[in-house]
């Protein structure tokens, strides 16, 4: 675990942030377009994973993503899938502190207009080296979902046409990427006749 974050009171704790190189380091809060598309996503996993019973979903919590270099990185995926293998029902939560020991089966990392495209590929590899088995990075801008299932393989593209499955991560499992995407204000869809 991180002894960073367990030696600062909470009220030294940035907001919304992870732990790199020993570091924490404070992350922006997602847009409220890229904020909406994340939560459509956790809908569909959540029920999903409620008539599944093979896992369940969260956002906004920090989990311990260890790498061979840095073995007390955290991150704070936008939304994350874990199987009730990796994280049991019965499972106890201590009451304090970050992060959650566990590496989740699926991330969704959701672009907001502060993220830096190669800064979210590199912690696509991040997290696929920690033992995540699928990351789904979203660009809700261009409604597009680039999806990564390891280091050396190329993504594969799926837009706004398409319907996204979870593979053997989520067996059975299918979303039209469509009804993800809001149409956003300052979209051309949206001007008025003056």
């Amino acid at each position: 675990m991180s002894s960073i974050i367990e030696a600062l009171p909470d009220a030294q704790l940035p907001d919304h942030y992870e732990v790199v190189n020993g570091q924490i380091v404070e992350i922006p809060p997602m847009s409220a377009f890229s904020g909406e598309v994340a939560n459509r996503i956790r809908d569909e996993l959540a029920i999903y994973a409620r008539n599944s019973r093979r896992g369940r979903t969260r956002s906004d919590m920090i989990f311990h993503v260890p790498l061979p270099e840095d073995p007390t990185r955290n991150r704070a995926p936008d939304v994350a899938f874990i199987s009730f293998e990796r994280w049991p029902e019965s499972q106890q939560i201590p009451y304090r502190g970050n992060p959650l020991d566990i590496v989740p089966n699926l991330v969704v990392e959701v672009a907001s207009p502060t993220d830096d495209a190669e800064d979210l590929l590199s912690k696509t590899h991040e997290y696929l080296r920690a033992g995540v088995e699928l990351v789904w990075v979203v660009f809700p801008r261009l409604r597009q979902i680039y999806v990564y299932t390891s280091v050396g393989t190329a993504p594969q593209l799926f837009t706004e046409t398409d319907s996204l499955d979870g593979g053997s991560v989520l067996p059975g499992f299918s979303m039209p990427i469509a009804g993800l995407f809001p149409i956003p204000s300052d979209s051309p869809d949206n001007a008025t006749d003056e």
